[in-house]
């Protein structure tokens, strides 16, 4: 006899292709935010960087 198998979409395929899809659109999303964000944070840090008012050491002591 011969058997002629059909190949539907299951559900679990269906869903797997969606959320990769998703996901895949969300690391780019994120992915082009950083690129963008992060060298105008670095920048910000950079400038506002904290400096100490007065250095105290075992030699200068008053």
């Amino acid at each position: 006899m011969i058997r002629k198998t059909r190949n539907y979409f299951t559900i679990f395929g269906i869903l797997a292709a969606t959320v990769s899809q998703k996901i895949c659109s969300l690391f780019s999303a994120i992915s082009n935010t950083l690129k963008i964000s992060v060298p105008q944070i670095v920048n910000i840090l950079l400038s506002r960087q904290l400096k100490p008012v007065k250095t105290y050491s075992t030699n200068n002591l008053k």
